[in-house]
């Protein structure tokens, strides 16, 4: 990160995703725009336990205990279902931050925004799992 605030985009770690699809915390931070406090670790470190996460909720997709291949609007939902779990985890660090004023965002503020992100890639798994996102199956 600069001294301005400013995010280097040099800085990007490309997590392999062992079958999975592969990460990225430059990805990450255009997608989900996270605020500039974060450093490069600390993003790539949450997005490996979310991924950690989904994966193991994921476990019935895995065929001989490897992941099978996604198309690429399953590769979509995989990677929003982990990087907004990752985001979720990043907004209770966020709000221990020190922050100007002017710094405030009523995005990152809203203390349902965490649960907002966690539901969302709840509905991005069940999708994953072919499974009604509201735990509804047919009889």
């Amino acid at each position: 990160m600069s001294f301005g605030g400013k995010v280097n985009p040099a800085d990007n770690t490309t997590l392999n995703g062992a079958g999975w699809p592969d990460l990225s915390t430059s990805e990450f931070r255009s997608i989900r725009r996270v605020a500039s406090v974060f450093d490069n670790d600390s993003i790539a470190m949450a997005l490996s336990i979310a991924a950690l996460n989904v994966q193991g909720q994921l476990q019935k997709l895995q065929v001989d205990g490897a992941a099978q291949e996604l198309n690429a609007a399953k590769q979509f939902a995989y990677k929003r279902a982990v990087y907004g779990r990752a985001h979720a985890e990043l907004l209770a660090e966020f709000a221990t931050q020190d922050r100007r004023e002017q710094g405030a965002n009523a995005a990152t503020d809203d203390p349902e925004q965490s649960q907002r992100f966690l539901a969302q890639s709840a509905r991005d798994v069940c999708l994953l799992l072919g499974r009604s996102p509201n735990g509804i199956d047919s009889i």
